[in-house]
This record gives C-alpha cells, structure tokens and sequence, in this order.
C-alpha cells in the first residue's frame, strides 16, 4: 500500500479560517494560503517576495456550484497579486506555493503554471479564468523530472488545505492495475437496476468512491434531487463527464468521486438512496454497508 506522509500545516492566525502555511516532509516546497480578507496580513511575509506559482479562488459568477480558479505565476508574486486585488473581483482566497531553498526559477514557475492549468483542465471540478492555456516546457529534462516531482507534492498537499480542484480519480487502461487494485483487499461493486435502466460499478480509493466510466444512471429527477448532487451532476454534464442517452438514462465518460456510496447512488438515480444497501460486492453477494461492517469487525478482533 501507499507509503504515510507527513504534512505540517500551521496557523499564522491561530485560526482555522485565516492564514495558513503547509509543509511536507523533505519536500522544498512552501504552501501560503489566505482568505482575501486577511491579504493585507501576508504582505509583509517573505514567501511574498519569492518566485512561485499561485492559484486565485472565488465563486463562479455564472451560476454553476463549481469554484472559479485563476493561475497565474511570478518572479515577485506579491507584486502580481497586489495588481490582482485591484483588478481581479471574483476570488475570495488565495494559494502561493514558492520554494523554501529559493531554487524555483522564472523558467519553473512558468513550466508549474502551464502543467496546473492542464490539470484543472482535466480535472473538471473549477472553472478556469484565464484567458488562455500558456505552456513552457523550454526546460533542461532534468529540470522537467524535478518540476513534475514538486507538482505531485502540490497535489498531494492542496487537498490538505481543503482545495481540491486539481484531485482527479486515476483512470485505468486497459490490462494494467494500481497499487490499489493488485492489493489483496482490492474490491468493487456493482448496483443495477433494471427499471431504471442503471448499471454501474465503482471502487475505494484514499477515501473516495468512485464511479466508474462506462456507469448508466437514470435521468430523471425526483423533488428531492437537488443541492450539491444536483450540482455535481448538472457540472458533470456541461463537461462531459457524463452524456445523455436518450431521454431516459445518460453514461459516465470517465471516472468521477464522491465522498460516499450514498452520494454516488444518489447521483445515479436522481432521488435520496441509502448506498451502504444500494451497492453489492462484486463476485460476494454482499452489501457494501454489511462488507464494510465485517472489515470494522475484523481489524477490532485482529487487535485483541
């Protein structure tokens, strides 16, 4: 299995809400985040005269549910983002990664800008508002090898911090496996319904379920289908994740996460479900809620 990490993040302000910065162990990179209220507490910080890259976050002003995401990159980003607290109305917090060695050039920043800007491309949970899709890679391969490496470390610790906007599930190819799958607990299930037209299976991943591509789901929408499944459903329809079949049913294109079996039924059918019932073990019988429940039963004898 994956391999623990440890994430130091500490509260400038003593409070959850205010200024916060984020750390991995042996890794150079430095996280700063802030809520727009408390930028002019950050702008005596010295990670603000640094090289870095930075994420502006705020709410779409166009409707959807899904965050507004700005990148943008900087020899001195705390000059870019004083211009962007004057010009920029949309974000309410912000995120600066830069570098505790002071190694990060404009060349590298420019290279993680471009690649953050992809990802949030495909990743498809946050509206992009910049203009356009700038890409470097007019750097040395080693120097590439090593700004990949920092951005796998920016994605493992932004979820930390609450951002998710570039978490995307691992699509699987076909004939290969994850750690995840080849790992002897490795387990999927199924939930069909015939009526509806639903067939899907879907799998465990770091604390997400997801549903696999290739998923059915029913189109239609009942009183209570609305809020944040509503959402996420509407989104992943203006993106592609999903396409209509008919008027009836629609198909998942790739693999999305949702933080729970209930979410993802619910999802599926378009009114409330109860998932620990709805999904079955594939080749087992079992629900997952009473699967899950025999796992909790054996780690507790295991310990006696």
């Amino acid at each position: 299995m994956s391999r623990g990490r440890s994430v130091r993040v500490y509260l400038a302000d003593g409070k959850a809400a205010g200024i916060l910065t984020a750390e991995i162990m042996n890794w150079t990179g430095h996280v700063l985040a802030a809520p727009r209220t408390r930028f002019e507490g950050v702008l005596s910080r010295p990670e603000f005269r640094r090289t870095g890259v930075y994420l502006l976050i705020g709410a779409d002003d166009e409707g959807s549910d899904l965050p507004k995401v700005y990148v943008g990159e900087g020899d001195d980003i705390g000059k870019r983002l004083y211009s962007h607290n004057k010009e920029k109305d949309f974000w309410d917090r912000f995120i600066a990664v830069t570098s505790k060695d002071m190694n990060l050039t404009k060349a590298h920043v420019r290279y993680l800008e471009g690649r953050i800007l992809t990802l949030l491309q495909e990743a498809k949970k946050a509206k992009i508002e910049n203009k356009g899709m700038p890409q470097f890679d007019l750097l040395p391969e080693a120097d590439i090898a090593d700004m990949e490496a920092f951005l796998v470390e920016i994605q493992l610790v932004l979820p930390v911090i609450g951002v998710e906007v570039l978490k995307k599930p691992q699509q699987l190819k076909t004939g290969e496996q994850t750690q995840y799958e080849q790992a002897s607990e490795a387990i999927q299930f199924e939930l069909a319904n015939i009526k509806a037209g639903i067939t899907a299976t879907a799998r465990e991943d770091a604390g997400d379920f997801i549903v696999e591509r290739g998923a059915i789901g029913a189109w239609r929408e009942a009183i209570s289908f609305k809020g944040n499944i509503k959402s996420i459903r509407d989104d992943a329809l203006q993106t592609g994740q999903i396409v209509k079949l008919g008027e009836n049913n629609f198909r998942v294109e790739e693999d999305i996460s949702f933080s729970s079996p209930s979410a993802a039924a619910v999802f599926l059918f378009g009114t409330a479900r109860n998932g620990r019932t709805d999904w079955i073990v594939v080749n087992n019988g079992a629900t997952y809620g009473a699967w899950k429940d025999a796992a909790i039963e054996r780690e507790l004898n295991s310990r006696i």
